[in-house]
């Protein structure tokens, strides 16, 4: 077989010019295409890699917000026990309060309540025993007790205090000096002296008295000097002795 060198040559320049168009029009667009489509790919690696980074920064800021609102929910059920037991301490001390502020008013309302019956009781004892002293000194009232309630009036006379007996003597400074005494029964001589001496030693000057009798006084005397009057009888201790049992202050 005999080599045309001619058609060789003409065969080497197709081959050479169809590897030029190949790379002029074909390999270097699918090169082209290959190029950019390996750049999408490292775009999009680095995209997916720049997700992956953020994805993963999230989950980790989310972690981390977990465990905050976690401990936040720890530290706020803490707060709220803690709460809860200062709002049931208050609570129960205002209770405690309430249970002893009731007990202390129920133990005023029982204490008045027995000082009201002690009270009452002892009115009614008073008026009882009033009663009875009353009967009893009705009964005893004989001119020998009027006598010594007059000898206890002379000797109260003389015993008055010197501001009272320097009141009664700028009463009686002036004009006679009369003074009225009344007794349960009659007085004897030496009773009316000695009671109209112990008015003269009171006022510093001569006194008339004048003699009355009033059964009413049970026993004793009354002597009436001015505005003063001086009482030693048992119509008068009687009077002050009930008005004692029903708890007024009895003035004689």
């Amino acid at each position: 077989m005999e080599l045309d060198w001619s058609t060789f040559g003409l065969q080497v320049l197709n081959f050479l010019i169809l590897v030029w168009l190949l790379k002029r029009f074909l390999y270097k667009p699918v090169f082209t295409v290959v190029a950019d489509r390996r750049a999408a790919m490292e775009r999009l690696r680095a995209e997916a890699e720049r997700l992956r980074a953020e994805g993963e920064t999230l989950k980790q800021r989310y972690e981390g917000r977990l465990a905050e609102w976690e401990q936040e929910k720890q530290q706020a059920r803490a707060r709220l026990h803690e709460e809860i037991n200062k709002e049931r301490a208050r609570l129960m001390e205002d209770i405690h309060r309430s249970v002893a502020q009731e007990r202390e008013k129920a133990k005023t309302l029982e204490e008045r309540r027995r000082q009201e019956l002690q009270r009452q009781a002892e009115e009614v004892g008073l008026a009882l025993g009033a009663r009875f002293a009353a009967r009893l000194l009705e009964r005893l009232a004989q001119p020998n007790m009027t006598e010594q309630l007059a000898a206890l009036a002379i000797e109260e006379l003389r015993a008055l205090p010197d501001e009272r007996r320097h009141a009664i003597r700028a009463v009686c400074l002036n004009g006679d000096v009369i003074a009225s005494v009344s007794s349960a029964h009659r007085l004897d001589e030496f009773h009316r002296e000695a009671l109209s001496a112990a008015l003269g030693e009171l006022v510093g000057r001569m006194v008339t008295c004048v003699w009355t009798e009033d059964p009413s006084l049970l026993a004793g005397v009354r002597v009436s000097l001015g505005p003063w009057v001086f009482v030693a009888n048992l119509r008068e201790e009687l009077k002050g002795f009930a008005e004692a049992a029903n708890g007024s202050d009895a003035t004689i």
